[in-house]
């Protein structure tokens, strides 16, 4: 069950007004930058390898060194807003809103929505790096067919790679819908803490 932020904890029962205006003003402000951020279901689509139109074949780079060519990162504006990318600090904001729930509340930082976004980070990560290796896997299915590449039957090499990325873009979605339960549960939490201290603030005027 997620843990729920009922309560602000107070110092001998008196807040300066001044600070905890300030805080007040903070906790908004964060909440609107968390809702501001987007979960993409991209499928980690920057590891996939471009093919060549006409025959089916990935397309090889030679500069810095030989690899294959892949659709590469978004544009960084968009990265700063998307949850699910690999490449991207907007989970930051989620650990900072964490962070401001546990000092709010004396829970300890170690708690369920630390350690699902913990959770979350590692395995995005680290689906990345498997992506990207199967995403050559299956170039090098591809370039071995030569210019049968783009036909069909599939050879059994290249319908496996196929699988395997099949498999992962839909593991990423997962994640993808996990972050958004966790980006909502944070922004509800936030709501309830800046509840709170509305109503300590108007009871101390």
């Amino acid at each position: 069950m997620l843990p729920r932020i009922n309560h602000v904890k107070r110092e001998n029962n008196s807040l300066n007004l001044t600070k905890f205006g300030k805080r007040l003003e903070t906790l908004v402000s964060l909440r609107e930058e968390v809702v501001a951020l987007s979960v993409v279901k991209c499928r980690m689509s920057h590891e996939r390898i471009v093919l060549a139109g006409d025959s089916g074949l990935p397309v090889v780079r030679h500069s810095p060194e030989v690899t294959y060519q892949r659709v590469g990162l978004c544009d960084p504006k968009l990265r700063a807003q998307r949850l699910g990318c690999s490449h991207t600090m907007s989970r930051i904001k989620l650990e900072v809103a964490i962070n401001e729930l546990g000092a709010a509340s004396g829970d300890d930082r170690d708690s369920y929505l630390a350690g699902e976004l913990n959770w979350l980070n590692n395995e995005i990560h680290l689906l990345d790096h498997r992506k990207s290796d199967a995403e050559v896997e299956l170039a090098c299915g591809l370039a071995a067919r030569g210019s049968a590449a783009h036909q069909e039957p599939e050879d059994e090499y290249v319908r496996r790679a196929k699988e395997k990325i099949a498999e992962m873009e839909l593991l990423h979605d997962h994640y993808a819908d996990r972050l958004d339960i966790l980006k909502s549960t944070i922004v509800t939490e936030l709501d309830r803490l800046i509840e709170n201290f509305q109503n300590v603030s108007a009871s101390d005027q």
